[in-house]
């Protein structure tokens, strides 16, 4: 066990990388279809997410702010956040669950007002600048007129309370969507190009992390050996899945 340790701390960073690569290759196997493969890695993520979350909110959270307050610098009231907290477990209780009701009606209370408040700090302070006035240069004339143009008709687009019959309602409202449509499609873009970009993440550690850690292997004998092995056996779980019967289905 002690030349293992010690094996362990000389080559922790190969032993990382490896462990990165296995991973990364194990959660992309969903690109084929969802797989024990798959599930296995990902609850090994979720459980790591899971004890770091524990580790964090201890470490920096409660730590910090209430048991370091309430032991060492005699604030004991903060015993009473803990009270309040395990309020939260009554949940699993069929016959005292109201309890859980109360506290999280005031948690979602306090989260409720803070959220308006976080909104109006916010967005109203954007929304009153963006009312400019037609004023200064032609570009910045033409750019807000585009802006006014574009909110009159996506909220035209909303307008339910009666009836688009009028030729210019209607139409507003569809140029409205329109508009709508393209914002979308924007929002969407930079989603696909957030993907994209941890995609090219995971792709520069394989090449540039993995690869290096890869040529190194390579000269030993044991790992090629080893590499022809895994192929072999992979090779062979694709032939026995391909030819397996499938389950047929009798029309009832």
């Amino acid at each position: 066990m002690v030349e293992l340790a010690k094996w362990l701390s000389l080559h922790s960073t190969a032993v990382s990388v490896w462990a990165g690569a296995i991973c990364t290759f194990g959660i992309y196997t969903v690109l084929y279809k969802e797989n024990k493969c798959y599930r296995f890695f990902e609850h090994i993520f979720i459980g790591l997410y899971g004890g770091y979350g524990v580790y964090i909110t201890w470490a920096e959270v409660l730590y910090p702010k209430w048991w370091k307050p309430m032991t060492a610098g005699g604030q004991w009231w903060w015993v009473f956040a803990a009270i309040v907290g395990s309020m939260f477990y009554f949940m699993f209780s069929r016959k005292h669950a109201w309890v859980s009701r109360v506290v999280f009606g005031l948690f979602m209370g306090f989260a409720a007002g803070g959220i308006f408040r976080e909104f109006y700090e916010i967005y109203f302070p954007q929304i009153g600048s963006s009312m400019k006035p037609l004023t200064g240069a032609y570009s910045n004339i033409l750019s807000v007129l585009v802006f006014y143009v574009i909110l009159l008709a996506a909220m035209s687009y909303f307008f339910f309370s009666f009836e688009h019959k009028h030729p210019a309602v209607t139409k507003t409202a569809a140029a409205g969507r329109w508009f709508l449509m393209i914002g979308f499609g924007a929002i969407f873009g930079a989603t696909v190009m957030g993907r994209l970009t941890l995609f090219i993440g995971r792709f520069n550690f394989l090449l540039n992390d993995w690869g290096p850690q890869v040529k190194l292997a390579w000269s030993c004998a044991a790992f090629k050996w080893a590499i022809v092995g895994i192929g072999v056996a992979l090779a062979a779980l694709i032939v026995y899945y391909l030819r397996r019967p499938r389950p047929t289905t009798h029309a009832q």
